[in-house]
């Protein structure tokens, strides 16, 4: 059974069970989901690190992605579902039509909305400020990092000067594999505000095991977007997921910092691997590294490659390194 009309033509099991995690489609194949920290910004002020590290409040984010479960990667650390997970393949994913820009934008503040609707009776009790919920009813910054490949749409460049016409700054989280759609956001209306390039493996020979591509010359694009880092006025920031065990070594180490320059990305954030979701199937505990470990691995990272070590969530395992 699939679903259909509206929405792209998902497995009707993936589409039941990505809505039972949060997620408000729009349209045949994007969505929201309401962040952890939108919440805890709301109701216990507390806010998630990139309001740390790059100033943007947690309250007035809305993440998204055009491009729902499309994806070239497969890799063993991501914690959403995948088609394997539930015993399809990816087969049943790559089909349908494309909707238009201005649709996605309309249907996603509209779909943000309707998750903030659930906060009118704690505003009205007083456990939630009204100016901040308020606030929260407008995003001004907008997360295009949910599911999927964002890449793979191909209106993605309008979609970003929609949202940017809209006085929302925008990060962009890409694994890399399509350097031609980079290419197409390098003018200058287009650009995100921030460029986001998840880097998990030092070498093509992990990179196919950790990331496991579903065609065999896609580290070979990777490489080719982190060449294209430098044409971009955008801050550019190469994430690291660093998993204890598996690519945390001296050698690694080394292998990164040669991406790292060759990229000449401005900050490198390290995060570490949280044991949650669907990795849980393809990783242990084990391989969820104290944050101790994910700042030595940083610094280390930092002096070999030139970064000093400009910010850090010890809550959520992260480090933010700049050149």
């Amino acid at each position: 059974m699939t679903v259909t009309g509206e929405l792209q033509t998902y497995p009707a099991e993936l589409y039941r069970l990505l809505k039972k995690q949060g997620y408000h489609w729009v349209g045949r194949h994007s969505a929201t989901k309401k962040c952890k920290w939108l919440h805890e910004s709301l109701v216990h002020n507390r806010s998630c690190y990139k309001e740390k590290f790059y100033g943007i409040r947690s309250h007035r984010c809305l993440q998204m992605s055009p491009a729902v479960l499309n994806c070239m990667t497969y890799c063993i650390h991501c914690w959403r579902a995948m088609p394997e997970d539930i015993g399809l393949s990816w087969e049943n994913i790559f089909h349908g039509g494309w909707d238009e820009p201005e649709k996605i934008v309309d249907g996603l503040v509209h779909e943000h909305r309707r998750i903030l609707s659930g906060y009118k009776a704690q505003v009205l009790a007083g456990k939630v400020d009204e100016a901040k919920y308020r606030e929260a009813l407008n995003p001004n910054q907008v997360a295009v990092s949910l599911s999927g490949e964002p890449t793979l749409y191909p209106k993605l460049a309008d979609l970003i000067r929609m949202f940017r016409e809209r006085d929302c700054t925008v990060f962009l989280v890409t694994s890399g594999v399509l350097p031609k759609a980079l290419e197409a956001l390098s003018d200058l209306s287009a650009e995100p505000t921030r460029l986001y390039v998840s880097l998990t493996a030092p070498n093509k020979e992990a990179y196919l095991k950790l990331n496991r591509p579903i065609q065999p010359d896609l580290w070979s694009s990777l490489l080719k977007s982190l060449d294209l880092l430098g044409k971009f006025k955008c801050s550019s920031v190469i994430r690291i997921t660093a998993l204890e065990d598996v690519n945390m070594g001296s050698k690694d180490v080394a292998q990164f910092a040669e991406l790292l320059t060759r990229s000449g990305c401005r900050e490198v954030e390290v995060k570490g691997y949280m044991h949650v979701g669907f990795s849980t199937t393809r990783l242990t505990d084990r391989n969820m590294p104290l944050f101790s470990d994910v700042k030595e691995f940083s610094e280390e990272l930092g002096d070999a490659a030139g970064y000093r070590l400009k910010a850090e969530s010890a809550e959520s395992r992260v480090t933010l390194l700049s050149k």
